[in-house]
């Protein structure tokens, strides 16, 4: 199966910067600024950054589908594995409508994804963690969560990308990562092996070369 971070990962860009940049109040690179220097968590930073945003769902939806989008080659990922019948979902620490608006473009709405959930009212926006994991080094929602449940599903080949400190973790669990940016240094500076990404192509490739040795008994594709 395939297991994807979503901003700056499946996007091409950071969905939820992009939104503050165009609708934050003037403070919130304060709160990035305390999580750069690990003051706060990113789910603290989160609900604070997006706690000056008083525009609603819809308008931040549709800013979404007209700013944003998709990495190079996931769209013909995604239609590669559902004709291997290779799952592929999304798992993030960011929220679920911006993540839900650019796959609603792109007409890949059956995709899973895992994230925060909100719900939008009168005095802002609500937060609620479905995949949260006592266990897991940092509030809110966890990566590896989704990655452990998938594995108890029986899915042995767990191929991972991301770029981020938060992808760490299941980056760690995997069996196969593609990398860039934050994601790709530590890997590096560890000695851990990875696939650097550029665009989705590269990870077509690996999984046609993974599904092959599956049908001649080698691996385990699906």
């Amino acid at each position: 199966m395939v297991v994807c971070d979503f901003d700056d990962t499946t996007a091409k860009e950071n969905v939820a910067e992009m939104l503050l940049e165009e609708f934050g109040g003037s403070n919130w690179r304060d709160f990035r600024n305390s999580h750069q220097r690990n003051q706060i968590s990113l789910m603290e930073y989160q609900e604070l950054a997006f706690g000056t945003v008083s525009a609603d769902r819809n308008t931040l939806k549709e800013f979404v589908r007209q700013t944003a989008t998709l990495r190079d080659g996931f769209k013909t990922l995604f239609e590669f594995c559902s004709s291997e019948n290779i799952p592929i979902v999304i798992a993030s620490l960011g929220l679920d409508f911006y993540i839900e608006a650019l796959l609603e473009k792109e007409g890949l709405e059956t995709i899973p994804f895992f994230a925060a959930d909100t719900a939008f009212t009168k005095k802002g926006i609500k937060y609620s963690y479905r995949y949260k994991w006592e266990q897991c080094w940092q509030p809110g929602n966890c990566k590896c969560l989704v990655l452990n449940r998938y594995r108890e599903l029986g899915y042995n080949t767990v191929i991972f990308a991301g770029d981020g400190n938060s992808d760490i973790c299941p980056a760690e669990k995997s069996d196969v990562v593609f990398a860039r940016r934050f994601l790709e240094t530590h890997l590096t500076q560890n000695g851990l092996s990875f696939y650097k990404l550029s665009d989705f192509s590269d990870v077509i490739e690996v999984l046609k070369l993974i599904c092959t040795e599956s049908k001649s008994g080698v691996n385990n594709c699906d």
